[in-house]
């Protein structure tokens, strides 16, 4: 979400729209980010059950500030309420979690019968989670939007830059690489991602796993790469400010999640060019992914159908050129940035200024 903001407010920047950041939470490396675009943001102490502490903090702060409108990006009870009434006509919230097994059904309700009071309009990253939301909340089907997510494509890495960056990272020039990154979280299924290295490993010996993230299944997934006899070939980056190396070393993206709203790592993987292979249960995913030519997605768990797209992955060079252009493409299409931009302006009752 931090990411998506980031982007966001870049876009705006340069569409010379003036923005200001209030934060529930303390900036942190957030604030250096912003100065470095040049965007004033200020934060709250964020205290008690859901915030409650910093109601009147926030609301004096709020007060404060003078716009034409205001974007709140992801939920929160008391700051939908602290809001007031200002901005009514001009004012969008942006969510991007999935529901189930984050909070009971009965509190979404609520937070959403206080956003259809409150909001001009609801947002969603993708169907799936607006879809979870109109089964819980139906009466917020007049407020609710779909408006999907941004992303800027990038070019693939150069052979120098990429052997610099394997160098700095003490990776092995010319191994093949697979990798991961985000939360070490049981949700996210890395024990299914050691796996099914275990069995590519079988037969392409000398592959690399690259695991970027931490998290509290971190010593869980270790002691398993252990047992599974693979942790020579499983590097651990640990927490990454930035995710550029990472995409600029990996050969190909494995990635697994029960549940998520969209999965954002594969599809900046696939913003870079790199073939994804991804299993989700649940999630937004497959409204990007929707083929074979863009990029592998199934719903089940399957080790071996996951194993065996790796490997053709990793013998057939022109199979990955192929698929992680014309995934490029798709993600350059779907996450335009300038478009998406313009439609948060048109949740809002904005336009969009003229260039």
């Amino acid at each position: 979400m931090e990411q998506y903001m980031l982007l966001l407010l870049q876009e705006f920047h340069k569409m010379k729209i003036e923005i200001e950041v209030v934060s529930l939470n303390p900036l942190g490396d957030l604030a250096g980010l912003l100065d470095k675009e040049g965007i004033p943001a200020r934060d709250v102490n964020y205290r008690g059950v859901g915030g409650w502490g910093s109601f009147w903090e926030l609301r004096r702060l709020l007060k404060t500030i003078q716009a034409d409108g205001m974007l709140m990006i992801g939920h929160n009870l008391m700051a939908s309420i602290a809001i007031g009434n200002r901005w009514r006509q001009h004012r969008s919230l942006s969510i991007h979690y999935h529901h189930k097994g984050v909070k009971p059904y009965w509190q979404w309700r609520l937070i959403y019968a206080v956003s259809a009071l409150q909001f001009r309009s609801v947002v969603f990253v993708s169907d799936f989670i607006m879809r979870e939301a109109l089964e819980i909340a139906p009466f917020l089907r007049f407020r609710a939007r779909m408006v999907g997510s941004l992303y800027y494509v990038h070019e693939r890495v150069s052979e120098a830059a990429r052997l610099s960056v394997r160098k700095r990272l003490d990776l092995p020039a010319n191994a093949r690489i697979v990798g991961n990154a985000g939360w070490l979280i049981a949700r996210k299924r890395w024990d299914v991602f050691l796996d099914v290295a275990a069995q590519v490993l079988r037969v392409e010996p000398q592959t690399i796993f690259l695991i970027a993230g931490d998290g509290p299944e971190s010593a869980t997934l270790k002691t398993k790469a252990e047992s599974l006899g693979i942790a020579k070939n499983v590097v651990w980056l640990g927490w990454q400010k930035s995710l550029i190396d990472f995409y600029q070393v990996i050969d190909v993206l494995l990635f697994h999640s029960d549940l998520d709203a969209q999965g954002r790592t594969p599809l900046d993987a696939m913003s870079y060019g790199i073939p994804v292979v991804a299993s989700i249960l649940q999630g937004g995913a497959r409204e990007i992914i929707q083929d074979e030519s863009v990029g592998i997605l199934i719903e089940t768990h399957d080790l071996e159908t996951l194993a065996r797209w790796v490997v053709r992955f990793l013998r057939e060079p022109e199979l990955v050129a192929k698929v992680g252009a014309q995934g490029r493409c798709r993600i350059q299409d779907y996450g335009d940035p300038l478009r998406h931009a313009v439609r948060i302006l048109d949740s809002m009752g904005l336009k969009a200024p003229i260039s």
